[in-house]
């Protein structure tokens, strides 16, 4: 698997390779966000899992991996996400630290909303608007919120950064990758509900409830 993108940054699928190797077994994973829950669904290997869903309900990241944390404490629970998706709800690594939730949240900072970036990029004339962030730094907002956090710009750092980051829990890795990754969501433009999802049954449930 790529360690680097070509602008020489970490490669998003390094994530889940170091993930691979330090994770334990019976660990409950969440996935959040566009372009990197592209590389997650193929990349993330766990037996419990939860993620954004059909719709891309962006945001779910921390508040999933909270309620995994307290309803199974005996399990690690390590939500990966996306930069964009964790500044949804990003305070609620403050209430895991408040409610005891022992939770590794893993950013894959690559300072954009890449499958939106990349779409405006080679569709759109290179005309790239409103779909760039910073490489801000997450993991000091953690440790100011009093979390162990850490910054990763060097892939061979990340299996010692999550091993920390777990044995420190509540922690937050921040992980500043590549936008040149493109993954399998961007190439085909934005997101799109999969097939076999049970939208019909969701959609008939709801109009019974309401008595349509």
């Amino acid at each position: 698997m790529p360690q680097r993108g070509q602008d020489g940054r970490i490669h998003p699928a390094a994530i889940f390779e170091a993930l691979k190797q330090v994770a334990p077994a019976d660990y409950i994973a969440v996935a959040d966000g566009g372009d990197l829950l592209s590389f997650a669904r193929v990349g993330l290997e766990a037996r419990s899992y939860l993620d954004a869903g059909a719709f891309g309900c962006l945001g779910v990241a921390v508040p999933y991996a909270n309620a995994a944390a307290l309803a199974c404490p005996d399990r690690q629970v390590i939500a990966v996400t996306g930069d964009g998706a964790f500044g949804l709800n990003a305070m609620e690594i403050d209430t895991a630290l408040r409610h005891g939730a022992r939770i590794v949240v893993i950013v894959s900072n690559n300072a954009a909303w890449n499958i939106e970036r990349y779409d405006q990029e080679y569709n759109y004339g290179g005309r790239v608007v409103g779909t760039t962030l910073r490489h801000s730094d997450y993991a000091g907002m953690a440790r100011a919120l009093g979390l162990h956090g850490e910054r990763v710009d060097d892939p061979a750092d990340l299996v010692g950064a999550i091993r920390r980051a777990i044995d420190h829990a509540p922690a937050l890795v921040d992980v500043v990758t590549s936008q040149d990754a493109v993954s399998s969501d961007a190439r085909k433009g934005l997101g799109f509900v999969p097939d076999y999802q049970p939208l019909t049954a969701w959609d008939d449930a709801e109009r019974a409830r309401r008595g349509l």
